[in-house]
C-alpha cells in the first residue's frame, strides 16, 4: 500500500486492488489522477462530491455517505459520528477500508469528535490512521492523542488543511511530545502488513500535487 498527501488535504492510496482517493478537491482530480480503472473516490459528504462531480471520471466509483460497501474487492465502511457542537444534527463520517490485509481509517473534524466505543468496535483493528488536522488549532495534539487512544493504530499519518507549506507542522509537535526522533519528509510511503511495528509509528509525508 503506497500513500501520498495530495494538494491541500487529500490522500492517494495505491493498492494492488485499485486506487483510493480520499478527500480530493476538484483542483486535484484529473484524468491522470484517476487513470487506474479501479479507482474509488471517497468524499466527506454529498456537498464535496457535488463540487467535484465534473472532474470525476465515468469509471470512478464514488462514496460520499455512511454505509457498507465492497468495491473492487475492497470492503469500505462509513460510520456517522455526531460532532461535539451545539447543533445536535451535525455529524461527520469516519471511513475505513481494507486492502492488502491492512485497515486504513480516515478521520476529519478531529477537534470536534469523540469516537464512540460502538464505532471503534465496528471498524475493528486499525493498522493505519490518517487524520486531517488544523495546524492552527490549540487542541489539535490533544485531539490526535484521544483518537489514537480510541482506535489504537500502529501507523499514524497526520496531514493538514490550509497548510502554509509542503511539510507538516503537526508532525513536529507530535514527534516532540512522543519523544521520537524526527525523520525527513517523504512524498510517498510504502506500508506492508509485515513491516508494521509494535509501537506507534508517526509518518512525515510531504505534500505533493500528484
Amino acid at each position: 500500500m503506497r500513500i501520498s498527501w495530495i494538494s491541500d488535504s487529500g490522500l492517494r492510496i495505491e493498492t494492488s486492488q485499485g486506487l483510493i482517493l480520499y478527500n480530493h478537491t476538484s483542483d486535484s482530480l484529473s484524468k491522470d489522477s484517476q487513470k487506474d480503472e479501479n479507482t474509488i473516490a471517497i468524499f466527506r459528504n454529498e456537498e464535496s462530491k457535488n463540487v467535484s462531480k465534473n472532474k470525476i471520471s465515468d469509471s470512478t466509483d464514488i462514496i460520499f455517505e455512511p454505509g457498507e460497501y465492497e468495491i473492487n474487492g475492497i470492503p469500505i465502511q462509513g460510520q456517522a459520528v455526531k460532532l461535539n457542537t451545539e447543533n445536535l444534527d451535525e455529524s461527520t463520517t469516519i471511513y475505513s477500508a481494507i486492502s492488502e490485509n491492512l485497515c486504513i481509517c480516515f478521520v476529519q473534524d478531529i477537534n470536534k469528535i469523540t469516537i464512540p466505543a460502538s464505532v471503534s468496535e465496528a471498524i475493528g483493528k486499525v493498522d493505519i490512521l490518517a487524520l486531517i488536522c488544523n495546524p492552527t488549532s490549540e487542541n489539535t495534539t490533544e485531539s490526535i492523542n484521544s483518537l489514537v487512544s480510541s482506535l489504537d493504530p500502529q501507523v499514524l499519518i497526520p496531514i493538514e488543511n490550509n497548510s502554509k507549506g509542503e511539510n507538516s507542522e503537526i508532525y513536529q509537535k507530535l514527534i516532540k511530545e512522543l519523544g521520537h526522533q524526527a525523520e525527513e519528509a517523504i512524498a510517498k510511503v510504502n506500508i506492508t502488513k509485515s513491516g508494521l511495528q509494535e509501537t506507534l509509528k508517526v509518518l512525515n509525508l510531504r505534500k505533493t500535487s500528484l
